[in-house]
């Protein structure tokens, strides 16, 4: 069965020959009705969006609401702001959002679901300042029908708005604000802007192929403009190494935050590390073991968890240096015996080091911690800690010993290899001499047979009488 909109598209061109109806009162019903204003057009949204847009007719349709916003008559313009927010529009969202409509799309969502004027006061009082927080369940309703309709479109506006606006009145800053000071004692509310955040951060649904950089520029952008608004409550809660309120609404509202922080942890890599070293997190919410809740303690060893689950090196020197397991055995030994989700949840973080031999880990947990540890024999984790403890040990020792052992082996063949040297050093100086006395010898002889013979036949003709005269 094909969508409405893959009807839509299978419709012939013919925009050019129909005008989009006067914003009066008497054609509300036909204005509400999105579906016909699309069956006008060969390409329904991004052509319904740029004649909306032309002709300010949103500007008119709101126009229109504050006229008829006493009369009972109000579900088509309802319908029409709620379905005008879906066309995939950057330019329709900064209308609909700028500060002179904000308001007013708010209050016609205000009219669903039985919501009514009942929230308009707040929204009237003030209209400049109120934003987003003015009909509070109107503007979540907002920000969640557009989010779940398309995150791309809303991750392009918000990233627009960090350009001309200050951080504290950026829409997603202002929807982390209203889930942080939500009233409602269970946080409904919260828990709802929760989920559509943690969808606006999901790479899962990043990976357009026509915006490739989308992920790099929104996370980039989150981390940077958003990131320490949603944090801000756990690091005021946690500034002096004790949680400076625990009551059960607040520990709600952290163990929310720590989830969405815990989803960072798992689906996004050098901003949230960062974050996390540049601020010192993970020792902030260990301090949250502390807490009364075990609920809260749970969600903060569950950051931890997901950190180690990594199996990174950067995190576990960080941990290391830090020295940040001893808020978590601390925790275990205060617990004693009883077997809780607490115990539980500690206990397996410690077999899932010892099962993937986190070697740094293993070693630093044993060296530091294993005196407090050995006492507990309810379960064999920390023995089999030490057992790895052990095995490593003695692998780097016979490691060691055959590096030695080589060594030496090394250190003889170059002896040897010296010697040998010597030897062949002498011989060829032994050869080389041997020669040269030879060479030596044969020349002083023959020079000595050249003298013999030179004094000899001086002898003889010293020795014959003189030839007589002839006379």
């Amino acid at each position: 069965m094909k969508s409405e909109e893959e009807r839509l598209e299978e419709l012939p061109e013919t925009s050019h020959l129909v005008e989009l109806p006067p914003c009066e009162l008497s054609r509300l019903e036909e204005m509400a009705d999105l579906g016909h204003l699309c069956a006008l057009l060969s390409h329904p949204q991004e052509k319904l969006a740029s004649r909306l847009m032309s002709e300010g007719y949103i500007k008119k349709l709101l126009g229109l609401f504050q006229v008829c916003e006493d009369l009972d008559n109000r579900e088509g313009l309802h319908t029409y702001c709620a379905r005008s927010a879906v066309l995939n529009k950057a330019a329709l969202f900064e209308v609909m959002f700028s500060d002179d409509c904000i308001m007013d799309v708010v209050g016609c969502l205000e009219y669903e679901s039985g919501t009514g004027p009942a929230k308009t006061a707040p929204r009237r009082s003030s209209p400049k300042t109120a934003k987003f927080n003015g009909g509070e369940g109107a503007a979540t309703d907002i920000f969640s029908y557009l989010v779940e309709f398309s995150p791309p479109w809303v991750r392009e506006f918000v990233m627009q708005g960090a350009q001309q606006t200050d951080d504290d009145v950026l829409l997603i800053n202002v929807v982390i604000k209203q889930m942080i000071c939500d009233s409602d004692p269970e946080l409904g509310g919260a828990v709802q802007l929760m989920g559509l955040l943690r969808t606006l951060i999901d790479p899962e649904n990043m990976l357009a192929p026509i915006n490739k950089t989308e992920k790099t520029e929104f996370l980039s952008f989150f981390y940077k403009y958003c990131m320490h608004v949603l944090t801000a409550p756990l690091l005021a809660n946690t500034a002096h190494d004790k949680t400076s309120k625990d009551n059960f609404q607040t520990a709600q509202l952290l163990a929310l935050i720590l989830e969405l922080l815990t989803f960072c942890v798992e689906h996004h890599t050098y901003h949230i590390k960062t974050y996390i070293m540049n601020k010192d997190l993970l020792r902030r919410v260990l301090v949250l073991m502390n807490s009364k809740h075990t609920f809260l303690a749970l969600c903060a060893l569950r950051f931890m968890r997901r950190i180690i689950g990594l199996k990174d090196e950067y995190y576990n020197r960080y941990i290391i240096k830090g020295n940040l397991f001893e808020p978590v055995i601390n925790a275990l030994l205060d617990n004693g015996t009883r077997y809780n989700l607490l115990n539980s949840a500690i206990i397996e973080l410690f077999e899932f080091i010892k099962v993937e031999d986190v070697k740094s880990l293993i070693a630093h947990i044993v060296d530091n911690f294993y005196k407090a540890l050995e006492s507990i024999e309810y379960v064999q984790t920390f023995k089999g800690l030490k057992g790895r403890y052990e095995q490593e040990k003695d692998r780097q020792s016979q490691r060691l010993n055959r590096r030695d052992a080589r060594s030496m082996d090394e250190d003889e063949e170059m002896w040897f290899n010296d010697d040998e040297d010597d030897e062949e050093g002498e011989s060829v100086e032994k050869s080389r001499t041997e020669d040269d006395f030879s060479d030596s010898y044969g020349k002083y002889m023959e020079a000595k047979k050249a003298v013999n013979n030179s004094s000899a036949s001086s002898a003889k003709s010293t020795a014959l009488p003189a030839t007589p005269l002839v006379k």
